[in-house]
């Protein structure tokens, strides 16, 4: 018993000495498999959202709102008994016991899940996304062409696809001139020819410069034109009312954030028996043929593939109605413009008021 005394006074030592190293360790283990699981799970239900819309179904965004883990460190003390056996391996010869102590570790995550709703969420949803928050994209990296591509419904008199700003339309949308637009826009921006920014010295008013002396003539003298800008200019200002036209400036009209998540889903692939069973709406031409999606700019952002199996090459994937949609890992494009979504929805989305907060779901995890 005196020796059980002393092994219990042991331990106690040990782990009270343990708790101050326990703690460290276990966020130097458990931060980044956290880290990695959340951003992985937003990822996949960003792509999932666009592929229910593919299909015209409701999509629904579940913020992961706390993650608490418990650790507990235990011990436990005992005897354990030991034999002696007769040379013939049968009968005990004498057995006798001895104190036992065990140390250990234990976890106890929590999840809670709240619902992403309520009138202020849906407003930033469905609002025009802000001329200044779409054009501020530009000056955090991101080029000129995907943002227009992505978030501008509208120029002056160029449309790029309209329709397409909601569920898959039948017929298919006008975009050839805006997308001829943005492919001359990408070589002047490439040439370090033209720049988006505020104007500090006219009531901050957004505006667009262009280097015409630095730039292939032929190229700025199209972009012009196909904007019906003033040849004899080189600088412009953005205007959001949207019913005015100028020859001096660049009257835009943004798509809402669920107008950009409807814009790309129409170019996700879908299984051919979802087509013939009439489950996704098929896109005509101006020929009467099948319009192909890949054809237009919201296919050369972001193209997402269909798999009946689960790809073994994807950045991220998702499973839909029994097959599987995904992004190919080397397509470095279709990367960045899922990264520039995921950008813009966390800063338009915002923050839901507390009169709009679901009810968190809380999960203990054993």
């Amino acid at each position: 018993m005196q020796n059980l005394l002393k092994m219990s006074c042991l331990v106690a030592a040990v782990a009270c000495s343990g708790c101050q190293s326990v703690g460290p360790k276990v966020i130097e283990k458990s931060h980044p498999s956290y880290n990695d699981v959340l951003m992985s799970t937003i990822d996949r239900q960003l792509l999932a959202n666009i592929v229910r819309l593919k299909y015209r179904e409701n999509p629904t965004f579940l913020e992961i709102s706390n993650v608490t883990e418990n650790w507990r460190l235990g011990f436990d003390v005992g005897l354990d008994r030991s034999e002696l056996l007769t040379n013939d391996m049968r009968n005990v010869r004498s057995s006798w016991y001895g104190p036992k102590a065990m140390l250990g570790v234990a976890q106890s995550p929590t999840i809670s899940y709240r619902p992403v709703k309520g009138k202020e969420f849906i407003k930033h949803m469905m609002t025009p996304i802000p001329l200044g928050v779409a054009l501020g994209m530009s000056s955090s990296g991101w080029k000129l062409q995907r943002v227009f591509n992505a978030c501008i419904e509208k120029i002056n008199d160029v449309e790029n696809a309209p329709s397409a700003s909601g569920p898959t339309p039948w017929q298919k949308p006008n975009y050839e001139k805006f997308y001829a637009m943005t492919e001359l826009l990408k070589k002047l921006e490439d040439a370090n020819c033209v720049t988006v920014g505020i104007d500090p010295e006219n009531d901050h008013q957004l505006l667009m410069r262009i280097r015409a002396d630095a730039a292939d003539a032929r190229d700025v003298i199209e972009f012009k034109k196909i904007l019906g800008l003033n040849l004899n200019k080189n600088e412009f200002r953005f205007e959001g009312n949207f019913l005015k036209s100028s020859t001096d400036g660049l009257v835009v009209r943004t798509r809402s954030l669920m107008g950009v998540l409807f814009y790309l889903s129409h170019a996700v692939e879908v299984p051919q028996e979802d087509i013939e069973r009439g489950v996704v709406q098929t896109t005509v031409g101006d020929d009467g043929s099948t319009f192909n999606w890949s054809e237009n700019a919201s296919g050369t952002l972001l193209r997402v593939h269909c798999s009946k199996s689960k790809p073994d090459n994807a950045f991220v994937s998702t499973c839909h109605r029994g097959h599987w949609f995904y992004i190919d890992d080397s397509d470095l494009h279709s990367k960045s413009t899922f990264m520039f979504i995921s950008t813009l929805f966390n800063l338009q989305a915002g923050e839901a008021s507390a009169a709009d907060v679901a009810p968190m779901l809380t999960i203990p995890v054993h």
